[in-house]
């Protein structure tokens, strides 16, 4: 179908013309958060959509939930629960089971702003880009932080070559670097057609997340636009599997943009320099993520544990991380978190997620 210009009529658009968009939900035991989810789909303003809540054998009150709507629009899968490690498959089990155009992944702890589908949908209009996406707000727990991606001081360091992947592959390079957060998966919406052009959702070994993996191969196919306003909110809380599986997925994740250079490294074109930077930003990631590691099995009173993470941390070429790392250390012999420490420094707290 061809996409046309929005019109829009009152509070709501027209959207007669415009194409299906399927919103697929992957959640596990997020109950608790999933009719806010459900309700920020049920409140965009551009009305031709889908929902496709794929349960991965949930043990709570999810599944109650996801019935209790009758808007025909909102289709309820269960699966035997698989887990975090066969994401992809989930992922790619609602894809098989939608019919649009448009495709946008939204979790089921996480939620959107109205305006999400009306602001990025005309985007399309333009037949070479197959991405589009917004600034995505952080909430902890029900607690909206003042955190955004991007940042408005990341959007002037990218600059619009990046922010907008022009030409394909610029935006790329710059998603290799561990200290640049690409399109937010929650903000995204993708082109069915260069979803499908690299087989669908991806799967990369040891990873839990699979949006950064299936958003640099969607990099490669054309171009992005970008709207800096929020359109959506990511969640971080104590269930989160985001967090959870942080410091594994960094490790499994430096493992894949190795390899992800290698296989397309004609495409890439980087200079020597370029891959030691890539590089070296994610071994100083590793040591980050063992500290934050730490810090969350300290709450957790998992002292050895922690402690372990927090020696790892000790490697790390960043001062306040070695500093960080002794006070660790020291909180873990003590059977003690560092959580109060790291408010007073300016750090967010993981004890309020």
């Amino acid at each position: 179908m061809k996409i046309e210009e929005t019109a829009v009529t009152g509070s709501r658009l027209n959207t007669a013309s415009l194409p299906l968009v399927s919103i697929i939900t992957p959640t596990f035991n997020q109950g608790k958060f999933l009719t806010q989810c459900i309700s920020s789909v049920l409140a965009q303003t551009y009305t031709n959509w889908e929902q496709i809540i794929v349960d991965d054998g949930s043990t709570d009150e999810t599944e109650a939930i996801a019935r209790s709507y009758t808007d025909p629009r909102i289709r309820y899968q269960r699966q035997e629960h698989v887990g975090i490690l066969k994401l992809a498959e989930t992922y790619n089990r609602g894809l098989r089971a939608s019919r649009g155009e448009l495709i946008s992944i939204l979790e089921g702890d996480d939620l959107w702003t109205a305006d999400k589908l009306e602001t990025l949908v005309p985007k399309f209009v333009d037949p070479d880009v197959v991405l589009s996406y917004g600034r995505t707000g952080i909430l902890l727990g029900d607690r909206l932080t003042s955190k955004l991606i991007p940042s408005p001081s990341l959007e002037r360091k990218l600059g619009t070559a990046v922010l907008f992947n022009v030409p394909p592959g610029t935006g790329t390079v710059s998603m290799l670097l561990t200290t640049i957060v690409g399109p937010f998966q929650c903000a995204v919406l993708i082109r069915r057609s260069a979803l499908e052009a690299i087989g669908g959702f991806q799967y990369a070994k040891g990873m839990g997340a699979v949006d950064y993996p299936t958003i640099l191969a969607v990099s490669l196919q054309g171009r992005f636009d970008y709207v800096g306003r929020v359109v959506a909110y990511w969640r971080r809380h104590p269930g989160s599997s985001s967090w959870a599986g942080h410091q594994r997925d960094v490790h499994a994740t430096y493992d894949f943009v190795r390899s992800f250079m290698s296989d397309h490294a004609a495409q890439l074109s980087l200079s020597a320099d370029q891959v030691h930077q890539i590089e070296h930003s994610w071994r100083k990631c590793q040591k980050r993520a063992a500290f934050n590691a730490g810090r969350y099995l300290l709450l957790q009173a998992k002292w050895r544990e922690a402690r372990h993470e927090f020696l790892e941390a000790l490697w790390s070429a960043s001062p306040s991380v070695i500093v960080g790392a002794f006070v660790g250390c020291a909180a873990s012999l003590l059977k003690t978190d560092i959580e109060r420490l790291m408010t007073a420094a300016g750090r967010v707290s993981f004890a309020h997620e």
